[in-house]
């Protein structure tokens, strides 16, 4: 008899436990693990490491079955401060002189009074850093055979198996969201009893500062490594306690070594804590070991609670590309070196690196904060920009896919972070441009808002419009779940404090009347030829500007505030209308900097897009509502596009979230593309910021599922957007569980485009009719709901949805020629 190849593949892998049937029907299931078949053979290469997390701490477990090197990460690791980030107070008077300059197009002089009186020192945390290292040995018997290592996504376990003459061993490690511990299981082989070394300590590649203290003070039933930062630090110290549980056998300790004997397993539970002043007061109340005391020593219960948090997250978005189960059953690096020889997507690795992405996502976020630039891992001191977390690009697009991929919990880091930081922008506004309301600080390590490095290049006192950007996700929350008391409580604050804010800053206007951003920069980047940073009207700050005006007035007419003359409404509605248009280049592209003698300076070659800001996040220019804006951005893009965003990482993210929503499905492709072949994945699928492995930074990982779902499923107002930009040689697949802007969820979507066709079944929280949008065209459609022509034309329908029930709609495409999409 002959077995089909996929049914042979399909019952390998779930006698393995690799898969999770979450496809189209007949297809091969999608394989929800990171596998790979060899570890980091030096310390040096800890990036290759499998990260598990729970935004809280975090550990890069390298899997030498015989030697096991396993970094402890901290959120709050950052070098303690002897003192904090300051600047002077400017008169009232340098700051109308700086705008009177701008105003007057005196670039120079602008740009040297705003660096002359800003008086900036640095101060505050440092770099990001490790915790300390656990090394486990255990010794030799014959040869390592039958080894993988591998990340379950769905519950955040990371298990090390191989088979040596003992037999069959296996070593689990997780981080429980639910518990806020780190968990780690060793088990004796089928034939044999576990013996082991167990010890803490730190590495040379960890590059700690000489004046730093490490002290051991473990005993027979703790691991305990304590650290003093440097002497004038408030005696800020950490330290990390792990309860060592041994089921048979018996343990010893010998200085740091923990030695076990004849054991049938170990149970290990980790626990770290920063103290910011008196750390041997704190260290000496035992508090970490009196928690523990309080767990289950029992992993399956342990577990148990990370399915019901963990997975119970991760779970509720799966996507399939359409990959093969000989592709899917494929070890990372396997994967990542295939997809270097192919032109086109690998589905299998497309897949695995959205399912990574979303589990490295929700892994270092918490609800307390969310990924900052290295997620939460580390295994060195000498990280890039400090690890702090980026507020003008890095950040931000971290978290693009936390509302859409239905992680609010994650979500939740985020929006505590912004609240914990408001008070810093406050004060950033009030000294620097004498203004009520919030100023962006550019760079923290996550305690305050205070401004990072101003200096001649980088005015970042003037970037108003990144504040735009920061409260941007909190809108799109409400759009999401229509959580109006989210919204009033949380939102609505903070978007007053920015009306309050542009009715202060906003003074000089043009001859036209419309206001100068008299003093303005777009994000790390300068006109062409002009060599000056601060100049005016910068697109990206007249769109944060729009951004927070529009929604502060839409939300005051929802609760019914500030309304009558002379009130709120009044005021910002004023300041709104006469904000400065965008303007259009000489290239037909829209332009970075909407001043008429900026508008063609436009620096095609920088790692920025911020000016594009308008196509995402904010939505402000679509196909209908603009079509002159949407065509000129699609110009700015396809410009950008023959530079090399500078190999930046957060550049091509970005860039691709904009072509996704500008109906470009090759640019966005192409840049999937790019970071999937010049190294910008390591073997454990987290992630560098330049190719060819340069520097460990989370964007891209983190980032890479919001690109996918945007290609998918675009929504704005009140339209549903289906494959705006679906990559013409993955002919089918689906994706389920996604929401879009207006409270509908995607339970699935599915494509084929052999057949033409595009099955989705949609369900709104209210009752509402929304603008469904194909773009190839509709040669017909059907469904179990009401459905009628639209005014956007044959590519379109109105669809009426009721609230809680399932709409089942079905489309029959026009434009597809073979399994090909015709251009829009």
């Amino acid at each position: 008899m002959k077995v089909n190849k996929y049914v042979i593949s399909y019952l390998f892998l779930l006698f393995l436990g690799y898969v999770f049937p979450v496809t189209a029907a007949g297809a091969p299931p999608v394989v929800r693990k990171g596998l790979s078949y060899v570890w980091p053979a030096e310390y040096k290469d800890w990036s290759n490491g499998f990260l598990a997390g729970n935004g809280k701490m975090g550990v890069i477990v390298f899997g030498n079955p015989l030697h096991e090197t396993v970094i402890f990460n901290d959120r709050k690791f950052f070098m303690a401060a002897s003192h904090e980030r300051s600047f002077n107070r400017v008169s009232a008077a340098d700051l109308q002189k700086i705008r009177e300059y701008c105003a007057a197009e005196q670039w120079k002089e602008a740009n040297d009074l705003a660096n002359a009186v800003h008086g900036w020192k640095n101060g505050g945390e440092g770099n990001k850093h490790p915790g300390y290292k656990m090394q486990i040995d255990i010794s030799q018997d014959g040869t390592i055979r039958e080894y993988v290592r591998e990340c379950d996504f769905r519950t955040g376990e990371i298990v090390v198996r191989w088979t040596d003459n003992r037999g069959q061993w296996e070593r689990k490690t997780f981080v429980s969201r639910h518990d806020n511990v780190i968990v780690q299981y060793l088990t004796a082989p089928r034939k044999g009893n576990l013996n082991c070394d167990i010890r803490l300590n730190i590495d040379t590649g960890m590059h700690f500062a000489p004046d730093m203290k490490f002290t051991d003070a473990s005993g027979l039933d703790y691991l305990n490594l304590r650290v003093s930062y440097a002497p004038n630090t408030n005696g800020a110290g950490y330290e990390g306690v792990t309860k060592v549980i041994v089921n048979g056998g018996e343990k010893s300790i010998s200085g740091n070594m923990l030695t076990v004997k004849n054991a049938r397993s170990v149970l290990l539970l980790t626990r770290m804590e920063k103290y910011y002043a008196d750390c041997e007061a704190q260290w000496n109340r035992k508090a970490l070991q009196t928690a523990l005391d309080s767990l289950p020593a029992d992993y399956t219960a342990l577990l148990a609670g990370q399915i019901k948090t963990h997975r119970a997250i991760f779970d509720r978005v799966k996507l399939d590309w359409g990959g093969t189960a000989s592709d899917r059953a494929l070890s990372n690096e396997r994967l990542i070196e295939k997809q270097k020889s192919l032109d086109a997507p690998l589905p299998a690795l497309w897949e695995r690196i959205f399912d990574s992405g979303r589990y490295l996502y929700l892994s270092s976020s918490s609800e307390t904060a969310p990924p900052d630039l290295l997620g939460l891992w580390t295994g060195d001191c000498h990280v890039g920009w400090s690890g702090y977390y980026h507020l003008d690009a890095n950040l931000n697009l971290q978290v693009a896919g936390g509302n859409i991929g239905a992680m609010p919990e994650a979500m939740e880091g985020y929006f505590t972070l912004i609240e914990r930081l408001s008070d810093g922008f406050m004060a950033n506004a009030d000294k620097l441009l004498g203004c009520r309301g919030m100023l962006g600080g550019g760079n923290t390590a996550g305690l305050n808002g205070l401004i990072s490095s101003l200096n001649y290049y980088y005015p970042y006192q003037y970037v108003t419009g990144e504040m735009g950007w920061l409260l941007y996700p909190f809108w799109e929350h409400y759009l999401v779940a229509g959580d109006e008391d989210f919204l009033h409580r949380r939102l609505f604050p903070l978007l007053k404090e920015m009306g309050a804010f542009y009715e202060d800053f906003l003074v000089e206007k043009d001859a036209d009347g419309k206001y100068i951003f008299a003093g303005s920069i777009s994000p790390e980047a300068q006109p062409a030829r002009l060599g000056f940073s601060l100049v005016n009207n910068s697109t990206f700050d007249i769109a944060g500007a729009k951004f927070c005006l529009e929604t502060l007035i839409r939300l005051c007419h929802l609760f019914g505030e500030e309304q009558g003359r002379g009130e709120g409404v009044e005021r910002w509605t004023a300041i709104l209308e006469k904000l400065p248009p965008y303007l259009i280049n000489v290239d037909g592209a829209l332009s970075e900097w909407s001043w008429p003698s900026l508008k063609d300076r436009d620096g095609y070659g920088h790692r920025h897009s911020s000016h594009l800001l308008t196509v995402w996040p904010l939505n402000e220019i679509s196909k209908e509502k603009t079509p002159e804006l949407y065509n000129a951005a699609r110009i700015a893009l396809s410009m950008k596009d023959r530079h090399s965003y500078e190999d930046a990482g957060h550049g091509i993210l970005h860039a691709a979230l904009h072509a996704a929503n500008l109906n470009d499905s090759r640019s966005a492709t192409d840049k999937l593309l790019r970071l999937t072949k010049t190294d910008f994945f390591f073997s454990g699928l987290a992630s560098a910021h330049y190719s060819k492995f340069k520097v460990f930074c989370t964007d891209v990982c983190n980032t890479v599922p919001a690109i996918m779902m945007e290609m998918l499923v675009n929504s704005k107002d009140d339209v549903v957007e289906l494959l705006p930009a679906i990559p013409s040689s993955l002919p089918s697949g689906s994706i389920s569980g996604m929401k879009t802007r207006n409270r509908v969820m995607v339970e699935h979507l599915e494509w084929n485009l052999e057949n033409a066709t595009v099955s989705c079944r949609l369900k709104s929280d209210v009752d509402q009719s929304i603008t469904l949008i194909q773009r190839q065209g509709v040669k017909s459609v059907s469904g179990n709901v009401p459905i009628l022509p639209s005014a956007v034309g044959n590519e379109a329908r109105t669809i009426r949805l009721k609230a809680g029930k399932t709409a089942k709609i079905t489309l029959q495409l026009a434009g597809i020629s073979g399994n090909q999409l015709v251009s829009p």
